[in-house]
């Protein structure tokens, strides 16, 4: 018999959310991926003020105060999320401006945003071709000239999923997601990999293993990142530094990165958009 398939992905779990909010604010990885972001960004938007701004997939809403900091908004940044969860924990950072929503039927009028942003959630979108719609809604919500910034994991060097449901978890190549990107209307400006260097590792040790150490669940792998203990501080230091440096790279030097444990896309509405079929 096959591996029974869950009925919910992990990010339903409430486990998730926990482990999410204490590595959200410090860890090297979320430090790290937050300044990527502000790199490929830093173009896109340069002389962009009063952006009005949804984080589709909101998580535990540490990205909501982020965006408060580094940008210049009109009110008060809007979130959604799909998990009760998750909203939960975006009220314990006094976020304000939340909906429990799916990112696939977005409760908002067409243009409505200046910048839509989905962090790591368009590979937990169920059922497949859930991704699709998704990235069609984004493209609606945008203003002309809007902007789309959109991370996701990365396929490359991976093992296979084993036991895992495509309708509930899928990894994706640059091409993939590009295409979807631009079936929706939208003009990709940058695509690339990031989270190389540790991304390089971690899929040495995978192979090392023996592909997967254990079966992935059905629903995908969960969130393994965990704070680092006072004694580790150097390491998370040291890590921030390495992608410190990628953001380096894939900003003021404008290089795409040809390997990483997650992608990163930045795509542009256009006056016209093709419909997703």
């Amino acid at each position: 018999m096959g591996a029974r398939l869950s009925p919910l992905p992990h990010v339903f779990e409430p486990a998730y959310y926990q482990r999410l909010y204490e590595i959200e604010e410090q860890h090297w990885w979320a430090l790290g991926m937050r300044g990527v972001m502000r790199a490929l960004l830093r173009a896109p938007l340069a002389g962009r003020t009063s952006l009005r701004v949804l984080d589709a997939g909101c998580g535990t809403g540490y990205m909501l105060h982020y965006l408060q900091q580094h940008y210049s908004l009109t009110g008060t940044p809007v979130g959604i999320d799909l998990s009760p969860y998750a909203l939960k924990f975006c009220q314990r950072r006094r976020a304000s401006a939340l909906a429990q929503a799916s990112v696939v039927h977005l409760p908002f009028q067409a243009a409505s945003f200046d910048l839509v942003l989905c962090l790591d959630t368009l590979q937990h979108l169920s059922p497949a071709g859930a991704d699709c719609l998704a990235v069609a809604e984004f493209a609606r919500v945008l203003r002309p000239g809007g902007v789309l910034y959109l991370r996701t994991n990365s396929a490359l060097g991976h093992a296979p999923l084993h036991g895992t449901d495509p309708h509930q978890y899928r990894r994706y190549h640059l091409t993939t997601v590009t295409g979807l990107l631009t079936a929706a209307g939208l003009v990709v400006e940058r695509a690339t990999y990031v989270n190389m260097l540790p991304g390089a590792w971690a899929m040495l040790r995978e192979y090392v293993r023996g592909a997967l150490p254990h079966p992935t669940p059905a629903s995908g792998p969960g969130l393994s990142l965990c704070p680092y203990p006072r004694q580790w501080l150097w390491l998370n230091k040291v890590m921030h530094g390495v992608l410190q440096m990628e953001a380096w790279l894939v900003g003021p030097l404008r290089l795409n990165l040809p390997f990483g444990h997650a992608s990163a896309f930045v795509a542009r509405k256009q006056e016209s958009r093709a419909s997703c079929t």
